[in-house]
């Protein structure tokens, strides 16, 4: 897909960790593809809760939502690690969008899967118990970034869990005392994936069986034959992606 966009549409940016790139309710004027790093979608309440609803890394892009025809955020999307990122002017996506079915094909599974993920997240964060979630979270994470470390402090888990930092501390260490995990200054490594799998709710692979169901079967931005069967592809502008950790 990344041909598909001109490059003079395209412009590099830096992003900052905390860095917010859209606000809920405010205009959706740039489409961020980042190169690396995860977004935060998150819910924002009137007593100011946030809640995350989805996670947006390099297989994806933060505002594609804006070829659906959405002139507002609909999430606050604030960047967690930093890094380097393509931009692109809402409107000029959408013309591409709207102009390729290629493009359209590939934007409109991906934001089928996004909302699908946020709708299952969702229910979770209702049925299931704090100590499934954080397992999900973690692997889907590690999923997102595509390595196994997350550089993050246990109060930024807490937050887009919604639950106490001192939950999340107690389980934190009972899955490092379990081997599921190393922990250390604002980092977190995991060790053992399918043991963490199996503390996880069912919605873990129940998401990732989608993901494949719904994104490799309409594409992605990478060049054609650049993945392996049966893996999900990874969404980028630039078509340098190696595969999604797994």
């Amino acid at each position: 897909m990344g041909s598909d966009l001109p490059g003079s549409w395209i412009r590099e940016v830096r992003l900052r960790p905390g860095q917010v790139l859209g606000e809920q309710g405010e205009p959706l004027d740039t489409v961020y593809f980042l190169h690396g790093g995860v977004v935060s979608k998150l819910a924002i309440f009137q007593d100011g809760t946030e809640i995350e609803c989805v996670l947006v890394g390099r297989e994806g892009a933060v505002g594609a939502m804006a070829a659906l025809g959405l002139r507002s955020g609909l999430t606050r999307d604030v960047c967690h690690t930093g890094g380097a990122a393509s931009a692109v002017d809402a409107e000029l996506f959408c013309s591409a969008v709207h102009n390729s079915s290629h493009m359209s094909g590939i934007v409109l599974g991906y934001c089928a899967w996004k909302m699908s993920c946020a709708i299952r997240n969702g229910a979770c964060n209702a049925v299931h118990p704090i100590e499934q979630r954080l397992a999900k979270w973690i692997l889907t994470c590690c999923d997102v970034l595509e390595r196994s470390e997350i550089s993050l402090s246990q109060e930024v888990f807490a937050k887009m869990l919604g639950a106490q930092r001192s939950s999340v501390n107690i389980i934190l260490q009972r899955f490092r005392a379990e081997g599921l995990i190393e922990l250390g200054r604002s980092r977190l490594t995991l060790v053992d994936r399918p043991r963490l799998i199996r503390r996880s709710c069912e919605c873990y692979a129940d998401l990732k069986a989608m993901e494949l169901e719904i994104v490799s079967g309409a594409g992605d931005m990478r060049e054609p034959g650049s993945r392996r069967p049966q893996e999900p592809r990874v969404w980028t502008v630039n078509g340098q992606i190696a595969p999604s950790v797994r």
